[in-house]
């Protein structure tokens, strides 16, 4: 059966389009690629080179025409055999992973008829794991005169002039599984290698091989190239050169940042934005920077900024030939801007961002976990739990959402609830420890002591070294009232000498529940050392103090505590009960 409309009466006088592919086992993309395209050209020419699936009986169903050849290592040459197959007037060149918008149809058919110009740039859409990228691209040209150059990201050499279109094709190839993007990355970086090692000094080149060498997480290389591609570029100043500019800029600073450089990458933004102060990527990127070094001040602005930029961009798109990958990430930057307004301690303006960010982008379980914490750390449990639930039932909630659901029922007295919760996040990840510590914090907490048992021994068994695991085993034995081997693991794990410091937190903690207070005060104090700023233990020291009748130093922590955590709940509740305890003992 065809779909195709190869008589050009049809065509109502207008030239005619041949749509021209390269593919290799695409049976998952190509049925809605070529759907998209079906009603837009006459003919599809598609160049088959070695598929083992079912992309050739895909291909026929839509009347395809069919050719095959051999793949040689040059994305270029299949292409350019692809061009050579082509009938009509004007070629349409689109990938399998790709479709072209449906509502663009006729504004495609109306440009192809005009005489001014002999390539259309296209708006083309890439689904990333966290948004939409956006960049131009010449995906419609006159046949023979074009062809494609370059045996990986190649580009399309063209005779006559552009016209600049916002046609909207959508890009689903960078969508994929870890593994999926792991062997993509190899085969391109492989084939980059080999181009930049023929032609050292070709920037286009030397870019794609940068954020090829991102998309690897090999931030070392990214950083050694990165660094002399700008060098490289310094003396160009033509339109290409800055852009492949802005590019390496871009991937240099998230280099940076994964490597914990970030007066760096800092330093790399505002060369960036001295270049290009528009760059909706710098200016994102440079928000993220600030708020890691906490200069929360700083980083609103550069989110507002971004913000103000992409409002313009909507309204007046701008060409760029760049890959912008920060275009929709105007939900991130509301996120941003909610926990920059937390960290300045404006809950309501906090809450308002964090909001926005959830009408924008209702699928990422970020913004409602922010907005939970934010509730919680207000006091506003309720809220939070409505938040989570909703996050939940609309099938979006991950690991986190799951156990912070479970510490919001915790602190809302449903015990029951938040071992329910914890069953189900096991259920979902049968490895997930900090879900198993938790339940059986709460099976010991309503005293069912077998289950908190079999649960320890269920997964201990994989997990024979994990200090919280064994600190629990002899909560359990303590509570079954065997103290003497709760006392004995303490002193077995002391005498090992440990280098992790949060050894002395579990510790402690277990000091705790064994009522060895004095003990509990030296091992927390020594985890401190390491985490000074850890609010619940200091709350925990002043608690240990209060329960040996010390109340000065006991009101002193809890004061501490507030100190470092204005909202702390557990802080707030004690250093009252102290207030009231002091004020007894002077009346």
């Amino acid at each position: 059966m065809t779909f195709l409309n190869n008589q050009p009466a049809i065509n109502n006088g207008r030239p005619s389009v041949s749509a021209c592919m390269i593919v290799k086992n695409e049976e998952r993309f190509l049925a809605q690629c070529l759907t998209s395209i079906k009603n837009a050209v006459n003919e599809i020419i598609i160049v088959d080179t070695g598929s083992t699936d079912k992309t050739i009986e895909i291909a026929q169903s839509f009347g395809a025409k069919i050719y095959h050849h051999p793949w040689k290592n040059s994305f270029s040459e299949a292409r350019n055999h692809s061009l050579r197959y082509a009938t009509c007037d004007w070629i349409l060149q689109i990938d399998a992973d790709e479709t072209l918008e449906h509502a663009d149809i006729p504004l495609l058919h109306r440009l192809i008829c005009e005489n001014s110009y002999d390539a259309i740039f296209v708006a083309i859409y890439s689904e990333l794991p966290g948004g939409q990228s956006k960049h131009y691209y010449t995906r419609i040209f006159r046949r023979g005169k074009a062809y494609f150059e370059g045996i990986v990201h190649n580009q399309l050499i063209f005779e006559g002039i552009p016209f600049q279109s916002e046609i909207r094709f959508y890009h689903y190839g960078y969508n994929l599984t870890d593994q999926e993007m792991r062997k993509k990355y190899k085969r391109t970086g492989d084939l980059l290698r080999q181009q930049l090692a023929e032609n050292p000094d070709n920037l286009f080149i030397m870019t794609n091989l940068i954020r090829n060498y991102r998309n690897e997480f090999d931030f070392n290389k990214v950083i050694e190239l990165g660094e002399k591609g700008l060098k490289l570029s310094e003396p160009q100043t033509d339109y290409n050169a800055r852009n492949q500019r802005q590019r390496i800029y871009v991937d240099l600073v998230h280099a940076f940042i994964n490597t914990n450089q970030l007066d760096k990458a800092e330093g790399i933004c505002s060369e960036a934005i001295k270049e290009n102060h528009d760059s909706l990527d710098i200016l994102f990127v440079m928000g993220e920077i600030l708020l890691r070094k906490e200069k929360f001040h700083d980083a609103l602005y550069y989110f507002k900024k971004y913000l103000i930029i992409k409002d313009r961009e909507d309204k007046k798109p701008v060409f760029n030939l760049s890959i912008v990958d920060a275009y929709y990430y105007e939900h991130k930057a509301y996120d941003n801007i909610g926990v920059c307004y937390e960290k300045l301690h404006l809950p309501n303006e906090a809450e308002i961002a964090y909001k926005k960010a959830i009408t924008l982008n209702d699928k990422e379980p970020q913004h409602y976990s922010n907005l939970a914490q934010l509730y919680i750390s207000q006091q506003s449990v309720e809220k939070a739990e409505d938040i989570v639930t909703t996050a939940i039932k609309r099938g979006i909630g991950n690991d986190s959402l799951y156990m912070l659901t479970g510490q919001i029922q915790s602190l809302m007295k449903k015990p029951y609830d938040a071992i329910n919760t914890m069953r189900q996040l096991i259920c979902r990840s049968n490895r997930n420890i900090p879900a198993y510590l938790f339940l059986i914090n709460l099976l010991i907490q309503t005293n069912q002591l077998k289950e908190a048992e079999d649960t320890v021994q269920a997964i201990i068994s994989s997990n024979p070294d994990h200090l919280g695991l064994k600190c629990l085993r002899e909560r359990i034995k303590f509570k079954n009232g065997d103290k003497d081997s709760a006392i004995k693991f303490i002193h077995t794990i002391l005498e090992s000498n440990s280098s992790d410091g949060s050894v002395y937190h579990d510790l402690g903690n277990l000091c705790i529940e064994i009522e060895e207070y004095h003990t509990a005060i030296e091992l927390l104090e020594k985890y401190l050392k390491v985490a000074p700023v850890d609010t619940n233990t200091v709350t925990n020291i002043a608690t240990c103090y209060a329960k040996l009748g010390k109340l000065e130093p006991a009101l002193m922590g809890f004061q501490a505590a507030l100190t470092l955590d204005p909202a702390c709940t557990y802080a707030l509740q004690n250093l009252e009960i102290m207030n009231r305890r002091l004020k007894n003992q002077h009346d």
